[in-house]
């Protein structure tokens, strides 16, 4: 860790790097206009995945809820940006050739808004070669999209395989495709409606999976995911949806897009209180091993009861 008592700017960069900063600057300014404190520092985090503004106790808490995720960029803002370009040029009457190449453009503004995170270069590579494919006629496979997405990052650094980052990203989404079909057939029986069951089951499924990731990286597992992502889903669109249109009128009127960020702090005050509700209770997260042995010896023997032998069905 290095300290320093004092900074200042001595210039910037040019090229690529001076056109990214130029966009994360602007994305900044525009998201959390007039908010101060833990609203605005939320509102960049689920926007720009940047947590500094953040204090550590929230940060705690977040990470203990299984909310952490939230805080950074994640595949559901790549294509919010896609779809709100491609339903304003649908708005607007346009061909859909301009609308793909205005997603296209627009997936690319915002990669480098954001920044070499793993999880949105992963989500923008998918969402730039699923606007190609319409572009060229070609069926767009979601798992070569994954795979294509993993090629470049290891190629761009090999060690980014050891990044807490990749490792989560790349097992949720994988959870996504095999775990959460299953799960939801599983949850069909029970009196949810489709989109809880919907969020209960991609919550399961990414929660299971990403916890062996969870104690090997930060020796914790999160146990109530799924309550505080269920929780916290109604306001996580909404924020973003918000949040993109006040950066697309920032430049036209400032008043207005204060006005969407003044709003958007209650969808920031909202995820905050379910941090602090679910992440502050006593149970939210193991950090022992002992205990979790235990609870995993009787996850084990409950799923033996649950699931007899087939010589007993037969």
């Amino acid at each position: 860790m290095l300290l320093v008592d004092r900074w200042r700017i001595v210039g910037r960069r040019g090229g690529l790097g001076g056109v990214a900063d130029a966009l994360r600057r602007q994305l900044q300014r525009s998201v959390a206009r007039g908010l101060t404190g833990y609203r605005a520092a939320v509102l960049e985090g689920v926007v720009l995945g940047e947590d500094s503004g953040l204090s550590e106790d929230l940060r705690r808490r977040f990470r203990a809820a299984g909310l952490y995720h939230l805080l950074a960029v994640s595949g559901q803002n790549v294509a919010l940006v896609a779809g709100s370009v491609l339903l304003l040029v649908w708005l607007l009457g346009l061909p859909r050739l301009l609308g793909q190449l205005a997603a296209l453009a627009a997936i690319c503004c915002y990669v480098l808004a954001v920044g070499a995170q793993p999880s949105v270069i992963r989500a923008g590579i998918a969402g730039a070669l699923g606007a190609l494919a319409w572009l060229t006629a070609r069926a767009a496979e979601r798992w070569h999209l994954l795979l294509v997405g993993a090629i470049v990052l290891l190629a761009w650094n090999p060690y980014t395989l050891l990044d807490a980052g990749f490792q989560f990203s790349f097992a949720a989404v994988l959870a996504i495709f095999v775990l959460v079909p299953r799960f939801q057939r599983f949850l069909e029986g029970y009196p949810l409606g489709r989109s809880l069951r919907l969020v209960v089951a991609i919550s399961a499924a990414c929660g299971l999976a990403t916890a062996p990731i969870a104690w090997l990286q930060f020796h914790s597992v999160q146990l109530l995911t799924v309550p505080a992502n269920a929780l916290a889903a109604p306001a996580v669109a909404p924020l973003l949806g918000l949040a993109l249109a006040a950066a697309a009128v920032a430049p036209l009127s400032a008043s207005a897009a204060a006005a969407l960020a003044w709003l958007n702090g209650w969808c920031a005050a909202y995820l905050v209180a379910v941090a602090r509700l679910v992440g502050g209770l006593p149970i939210a997260q193991v950090t022992s091993t002992r205990v979790l042995l235990v609870l995993l010896a009787g996850a084990l023997l409950a799923a033996a009861y649950a699931c007899p032998p087939r010589w007993r069905q037969s």
